[in-house]
């Protein structure tokens, strides 16, 4: 059943893909490309498959955690690039391509994947609101910028983090079992959630477990996504420098990539289409980029992206039944050394 779910998803991404590219205007974006030399895309690329290499790194020390099951990181990387072609293509945005990635963690049982999932995509909305805080901190005390526009960034950034504050203190507490009561206090039943309440209490348990017992992995994986972001920044900053903005410095490129990050967090249109676009105008007139290097470097991000998005339809289309993954045999779920 959920192999034919992905293959259904797949086919729908292929479609919307198709779409996405002839709205996109290939001239437009062969025009772009047309700017950079082979050994520039290819630093580019390299550099995006070393992000979403880190991404699967931290999913995977995650998932050591909440099962037994070894599962490869190849098997890991290709959920990561599935998860996000799914992501891109549809409205669903990050909530879709989680799904996927947790249907797609290899033969690990569902309620061990899904809290790994959960814990992976919480730590990493933590690092990323620590940073966006710190980038707009430091946006603050260097430029000037308009009471609306700081307002916005306030509280965007505000409201982030107190919306991650509360998911993280509801999964120490159950948090699959907090939306069922929740649902049942506004009068909304639904039978297939209340069938399966055994198993998300399960899961609820793994995740409860994951940060009481292993602190270390969680601050280790949390600085993995510090780092994965400070990845981010450095593309934005060779991007600018190989389209010609040579005067531009790498804080500046830091701190436009931080301010920048709310348009790959709003899960409403299908691969941000607009609301990428224009939510960097502002950020580059507040930096005084040029206009005309500001919208190649969303065009080029925006290519790149599509690129990454395309591989992750491969293994969605070419996946076949695993065999059940090894147990590690002799390794208890919390090591010795990792509790707090």
């Amino acid at each position: 059943m959920q192999r034919k779910i992905v293959r259904v998803t797949a086919v729908l991404c292929v479609a919307l893909f198709v779409y996405f590219i002839i709205r996109a205007n290939p001239r437009e974006l062969l025009r772009v490309l047309g700017h950079l030399a082979w050994a520039e895309i290819a630093a580019l690329i390299l550099l995006r498959l070393a992000f979403w290499g880190i991404r699967t790194w931290s999913w995977q020390m995650v998932l050591g955690c909440c099962s037994p099951c070894r599962v490869p990181f190849a098997t890991l990387f290709w959920a990561e690039m599935a998860g996000h072609a799914v992501g891109h293509f549809t409205p669903s945005a990050k909530i879709g391509g989680d799904a996927i990635r947790a249907m797609m963690a290899g033969p690990v049982p569902k309620n061990h994947s899904l809290a790994s999932v959960v814990v992976d995509k919480t730590v990493e909305l933590m690092a990323t609101v620590l940073m966006m805080s710190l980038g707009l901190f430091l946006t603050l005390m260097r430029i000037r910028m308009g009471s609306t526009q700081r307002a916005v960034f306030l509280a965007l950034t505000a409201g982030m983090a107190a919306a991650i504050f509360v998911f993280f203190r509801k999964q120490k507490k159950g948090l699959f079992i907090w939306v069922l009561e929740s649902l049942k206090r506004l009068r909304i039943r639904s039978k297939y959630l209340e069938s399966k309440r055994a198993r998300l209490v399960e899961t609820d348990a793994v995740i409860a477990e994951f940060y009481s017992r292993h602190r270390r992995v969680f601050l280790v994986v949390f600085l993995q996504y510090v780092a994965m972001i400070m990845l981010w920044a450095v593309e934005m900053h060779l991007s600018f420098r190989f389209l010609g903005l040579h005067s531009i410095t790498f804080m500046k490129s830091f701190l436009i990539t931080m301010l920048g990050i709310v348009a790959n967090i709003v899960p409403v249109i299908p691969a941000s289409i607009g609301i990428y676009d224009m939510s960097y105008l502002p950020i580059f007139a507040i930096f005084r980029v040029p206009l005309r290097f500001g919208i190649t470097v969303v065009l080029l991000r925006r290519a790149l992206n599509l690129l990454m998005a395309v591989i992750g339809l491969w293994p969605m289309l070419r996946l076949r039944q695993r065999p059940p993954a090894t147990p590690a045999t002799g390794v208890p779920l919390a090591a010795p050394g990792e509790t707090a």
